[in-house]
Formats: structure tokens, C-alpha cells, sequence
């Protein structure tokens, strides 16, 4: 059985789940286990892809869960093995009608069986768990509006796909499969931004005046943090080193009349050289914030949470 029709295997299970378990081998589950966790990150990428189409309607949403950094190894156990161990339990685990044990206890106070509804509304179940889980990720978010519940399903369209390859694995191959799949999923995305963001150095200008990059950081780090900056009589930067700081921070600091707020606070190295006698514009380094970061007024932004 090859990666297509192990997708197919998929697919048919998406459009009607059932709960008989597959009768493979150890290393035919774990092909599946592959195959799923892949065609889970094929689709997050669309969507990924669909978000940043639609970034001009989100640049007031922020996810809270990017202001805060831990060290990669508490990443690991807060966002790998944590989350999965209490979202399967609560949204995979009970699929299994003997493994429900509410309704059973139910079942049994008013000495009725649900298997017989169980069975035949088990698509309408896995669909609303997943949507269930799927939505219960809005929570990550904050200055949300009526805009940010209509783009709802895109927003959090990922997780939704993500919860009906979970519910694949518990049904079909078995509640550790569930598992297993959720580490993979959460563990890959701590390796994506370990590998494209963490200590990667990014240009953001070097030209006849200037020279600007950044350092990002996706973990904390135990290094110092620390700011400093020469600049002329007339505001202009000479020079900058930004070690281990807040972006946040580093903006009110240099702006402070200007009352912003970046979303999705970066943690970062931030270095900026001057390359003539002349200094470099506070308003022209702005100008390059805002390109490469998403900076509102806090006015505006707390408008939009009243909504």
C-alpha cells in the first residue's frame, strides 16, 4: 500500500468515520502515521498560504501564545507532549463509545444503551469534536471582532483538518496513535521555528546609508538582554545593538510619543550601522519596522477589541 492510498484510506474515513480498526501490522500503522502527519501539514500549508493572502484583514488579531518564550526544552514538554496528553484525552478518547465513560455512566442511571445512536451518528460526533477543537484554538487570540468569527474557519482551519486526522488515528489505529500523531504535529512545528526562525540572522537593509538585520529568537535564551545606541543631536541613529530584547520595548523606547503596539511581540537581536556621518532617520527606521513587523496604534487596536 503505497502514500496515495493510504490517503485515500484517509480520505474515505473524512467523509464517513467509522470506528473499525484497521487489521495491519506495526509498521503499516506507522506508515499511516507518516502518511496522516503529512497530509496534515500539506493542508496547514494552504491554509498558511490562504492567511497571508488575508494578512491585510488580520494584522489586529494577536496570538497571545507568541508573547511569551521558553527555553526549547520546555517548548518541547509545554506545547509537544503537555497539550496533546489533555486534547486527546478530552476530544479523541471518548470516540470510542466503550471508552465514553460519561456516557455510560449516563447509559447506565437511566439503564439505556447508546451504542445503537453512538454508531449511527458517529460522523456528526467526529465532526463536532473536531470542530470543537478546532475552534477552541480562537482562544489563542486576542483584540478579536466580528471580522476575525466570520474568517473563524480559516483561521483555525488547520487545527480543524489536524482534528479529523487525530480522530483517523484513534478510530482506525488506536487512542497511542492519536497521540503520537498530535506529538508529531507539535513537535514538527517546534523544529520549524527552531530551524527558520531561532537564531537565523535576516537582512531587513543594507544599502549606501545603512546596514540593518535581526537576529530572531523563538526560545528564551539565558543571555543578557540589553539595548544601546549612539545617535546625533537631531535624533539620528549612528548605531544600534539590540541584544536579547522586545521589540515592544525597543519601540516605545525610541518612539515613545507614537503609542504602538506590535503584534505578536518579537523577542530579537537587532543591530543597525550607519554607514555615513549623517546617522540614519528615526522615521526611516520606523518606515523598516513597519515593512518587516505589523505595528498599530494601541488606540486603534483597543477600538477593535470593543467591538
Amino acid at each position: 500500500m503505497g502514500f496515495r492510498t493510504r490517503v485515500g484510506v484517509i480520505n474515505d474515513f473524512l467523509k464517513k468515520p467509522d470506528d473499525q480498526v484497521l487489521k495491519i501490522s506495526l509498521w503499516g500503522k506507522i506508515k499511516f502515521l507518516i502518511s496522516g502527519v503529512i497530509y496534515d501539514f500539506g493542508v496547514a500549508m494552504l491554509f498558511v498560504i490562504l492567511i497571508g493572502l488575508l494578512d491585510p484583514l488580520l494584522t489586529d488579531y494577536e496570538n497571545i501564545l507568541n508573547n511569551e518564550l521558553y527555553p526549547f526544552w520546555q517548548s518541547i514538554f509545554f506545547m509537544t507532549i503537555l497539550p496533546p496528553l489533555l486534547e486527546e484525552s478530552i476530544f479523541r478518547w471518548p470516540l470510542k463509545y466503550k471508552r465514553n465513560y460519561l456516557l455510560l455512566v449516563i447509559a447506565r442511571i437511566f439503564k439505556t444503551d447508546f451504542s445503537g445512536f453512538w454508531k449511527k451518528h458517529l460522523r456528526i460526533i467526529v465532526y463536532s469534536f473536531a470542530a470543537v477543537f478546532g475552534f477552541i484554538h480562537l482562544t489563542n487570540y486576542s483584540n478579536v471582532d466580528f471580522v476575525f468569527y466570520l474568517l473563524a474557519p480559516i483561521i483555525v482551519g488547520a487545527q480543524l483538518f489536524a482534528g479529523l486526522i487525530f480522530s483517523f488515528f484513534r478510530l482506525k489505529l488506536g487512542f497511542i496513535w492519536a497521540l503520537l500523531g498530535h506529538f508529531s504535529h507539535n513537535f514538527i512545528l517546534i523544529l520549524l521555528a527552531f530551524t527558520f526562525y531561532h537564531n537565523v540572522e535576516r537582512e531587513l537593509v543594507d544599502n549606501e546609508a545603512v546596514k540593518i538585520f535581526t537576529t530572531g529568537l523563538s526560545f528564551k535564551v539565558d543571555d543578557t538582554s540589553y539595548v544601546s545606541y549612539d545617535s546625533l543631536k537631531n535624533g539620528n541613529l549612528l548605531c544600534l545593538d539590540a541584544q536579547n530584547y522586545s521589540l515592544q520595548t525597543l519601540i516605545d523606547s525610541l518612539y515613545p510619543a507614537k503609542n504602538l503596539k506590535v503584534r505578536d511581540n518579537n523577542q530579537l537581536d537587532l543591530k543597525l550601522y550607519s554607514k555615513t556621518s549623517k546617522g540614519y532617520a528615526r522615521e526611516e527606521l520606523l518606515e523598516v519596522f513597519k515593512e518587516h513587523f505589523t505595528l498599530k496604534e494601541k488606540t486603534k487596536i483597543k477600538n477593535a477589541s470593543e467591538l
